[in-house]
């Protein structure tokens, strides 16, 4: 019996282990084949083609996740680049009157999205929670219902954070 429950603490902390491994694809080699990414990251989560033509692969770990990674393949389909989009930097690049598209190909999807519906005609908000210093922040967009445009975008309190750390 002493040795089955070995082999049973043995196998938690195996899995604890893969769990709490970083998520990223620091593993994966500068001019690795796009077949070498998704062999090291699995699929990704979606593909956007990028309006130089290049192609940008999105992993993420949404809706509780805090780092979205894009790897951005060359022409001839090897890693030129990757990086965690969800940032201040990246951000700040969101500007009014981009489209929903163009904020995804940027930093993907959001944790949570809602519908609102005052003042007339209403629209959707997009909230991406990220790592910060500052606890309990998200950065919020705010689009347009008609235009599907974004309005604005902002760091409100993080919904989902206690009391006790707001």
């Amino acid at each position: 019996m002493p040795a089955r429950r070995l082999a049973t603490v043995l196998a938690i902390l195996a899995l604890a282990g893969c769990a709490l491994r970083p998520y990223s694809p620091a593993a994966v080699p500068a001019g690795a084949a796009r077949t070498e990414v998704l062999r090291i990251m699995g699929p990704p989560t979606a593909t956007y083609t990028m309006p130089d033509g290049h192609e940008r692969l999105e992993y993420n770990r949404m809706p509780f996740g805090r780092q979205t990674f894009m790897i951005d393949l060359d022409a001839a389909g090897r890693v030129a680049h990757w990086e965690n989009v969800l940032d201040e930097n990246h951000f700040a690049a969101i500007r009014p009157g981009m489209a929903a598209r163009d904020v995804l190909r940027l930093i993907g999807p959001p944790s949570l999205a809602s519908h609102y519906h005052l003042p007339a005609p209403g629209g959707d908000t997009w909230m991406y929670r990220f790592q910060t210093i500052q606890r309990c922040i998200v950065f919020e967009i705010s689009f347009d219902a008609v235009t599907g445009k974004v309005l604005e975008g902002d760091y409100p309190p993080d919904p989902g954070c206690p009391d006790e750390w707001m």
